[in-house]
């Protein structure tokens, strides 16, 4: 691990555990093991920090989600799939999980870096659109329709996250994806 990822990754942990406001740069260098003046040589600042931080978890979080999306031929099947990317993702990054919670609407990722987070999400709100137009799942606006699913997306991967052994259980995890699905099916 270079030492670019060691300021990330104790970043990560730091900001996940005291905030923002409570994680100076001395402490994220120390935690990385690096020189304290070394966090500097890659980021002008902490705000440039947690925003490289921000979007570094996004893009570990999209290409997970699009795995084996290819593959799925329904509007559901791909759904579905995404689903279980993104709970299983959770699973391996709870870590990131748990930061996005914290920092998707803090005053400290900037409006630049919140619009290139969300353009990652580009295919999966066509796909959304799609199945709102193929009048597969309810016609609302679709970002009302985007935050319901990330509402019970993040419920259930809270509860996967304290039960991580229901990540296998393949009957539960149709269970559970049955909420969502009956919540926005047409």
């Amino acid at each position: 691990m270079d030492k670019r990822e060691k300021i990330l990754k104790a970043a990560l942990q730091l900001f996940n555990q005291y905030g923002f406001d409570n994680t100076p740069t001395a402490r994220i260098t120390k935690e990385a093991g690096v020189a304290t003046g070394t966090l500097f040589n890659y980021f002008k600042n902490k705000e440039e920090l947690i925003n490289v931080l921000y979007l570094t978890c996004k893009e570990s979080l999209t290409r997970r989600l699009s795995a084996g999306l290819e593959q799925e031929t329904t509007f559901r099947s791909k759904l579905k799939r995404i689903y279980i990317n993104y709970i299983g993702w959770s699973l391996d990054h709870t870590d990131e999980f748990l930061f996005f919670q914290q920092f998707c609407n803090a005053s400290c990722i900037g409006e630049t870096t919140r619009k290139a987070g969300l353009s990652k999400f580009n295919n999966i709100m066509e796909l959304i659109s799609e199945g709102i137009e193929q009048e597969i799942i309810k016609n609302v606006n679709l970002e009302y329709m985007s935050n319901l699913l990330m509402g019970i997306l993040n419920a259930n991967t809270y509860y996967f996250i304290d039960h991580p052994s229901l990540a296998g259980d393949e009957v539960f995890i149709e269970t559970s994806f049955n909420f969502l699905w009956d919540s926005i099916k047409n």
